[in-house]
């Protein structure tokens, strides 16, 4: 196939088209086939949107689930030998909690994974293996996967282990994939209610109170930067998900809407098979050209 572009230029506009139009241009000729699928092409399609933000929320998607409907299965990952010799504490069964993320330093997807009590382990997609990560000293309240956001996992969490699990207070918790620790991130003031629920909202991370406080922190693990949003909209739980075009999409008592903040306008989505057929689920990422499979 003859062309008047230079290579160069035919990259850089390829690196700017969404994956299925990538997929489809593959059968173009032997060239583009080979370019599309060189892992250097794949990483810098990935990269640009990483530091592109109109990029980044051009590819976002999403990923809707209840209960009642099954779940994805892309790649069978290793199980791993956990040493039996561990504490009776260790050895008190929690429900399995999970985490997954890409870890941009290192140019790799994890998967962490809790077991027993303060036992947590990490798997990387690059070596296909699992490794045992700094010693867990927080207590979990339930199964919830958690927040991916700026290379790390967010989970609710208490700390401590000689209370009862009920009064304790409650705290953001993030697992740093690049350092592998833990670590506690702020909340809007020292005496804030315990947090019930987490999410990510146009690229920032946020908090939801007992009281229906909501949160969201402009810039990440800066205490100053917390912002109370008034959602004006009557709920019983909620949860953000997705913020594009000035409007949010938030499940709220197990149901989609779509939130104007500006306006304080919203309108009820309805998709079948979806809602009101239990917990409902939603996960935003970004497309890429990454296979879980090499």
């Amino acid at each position: 196939m003859q062309s008047n572009l230079s290579s160069d230029v035919i990259v850089e506009i390829l690196m700017r088209l969404p994956v299925k139009s990538i997929c489809r241009f593959k059968c173009v000729c032997k060239l583009w086939c080979l370019l599309i699928s060189d892992p250097t092409f794949i990483k810098r399609h990935l990269n640009l949107a990483i530091i592109d933000k109109d990029i980044e929320h051009q590819r976002q998607k999403l990923i809707l689930r209840s209960s009642s409907t099954p779940s994805l299965e892309l790649k069978r990952i290793p199980n791993f030998y956990i040493d039996i010799n561990r504490s009776l504490d260790d050895r008190v069964s929690r429900p399995l909690v999970y985490g997954f993320g890409y870890d941009h330093s290192f140019d790799d997807y994890n998967v962490v994974k809790f077991m027993y009590e303060s036992i947590v382990y990490v798997y990387s997609l690059k070596t296909d293996t699992w490794r045992r990560a700094q010693r867990f000293s927080y207590r979990r309240f339930n199964s919830d996967s958690g927040v991916h956001l700026n290379g790390a996992v967010h989970w609710v969490f208490a700390r401590g282990k000689d209370s009862s699990l009920v009064s304790m207070p409650r705290l953001i918790v993030a697992f740093d994939f690049a350092e592998g620790m833990f670590r506690e991130l702020p909340r809007p003031y020292d005496d804030a209610e315990n947090v019930t629920a987490i999410g990510v909202l146009g690229g920032c991370l946020c908090w939801l109170g007992e009281q229906q406080d909501f949160w969201v922190m402009k810039e990440y693990a800066v205490k100053e930067s917390w912002t109370k949003v008034v959602i004006g909209v009557p709920f019983l739980n909620l949860r953000p998900s997705f913020l594009k075009n000035d409007e949010a999409l938030l499940v709220i008592n197990e149901g989609l809407i779509v939130y104007n903040p500006k306006e304080d306008t919203h309108r009820e989505i309805v998709i079948h098979g979806i809602n009101g057929r239990g917990n409902l689920e939603i996960e935003t990422y970004v497309e890429s050209l990454v296979s879980l499979n090499v």
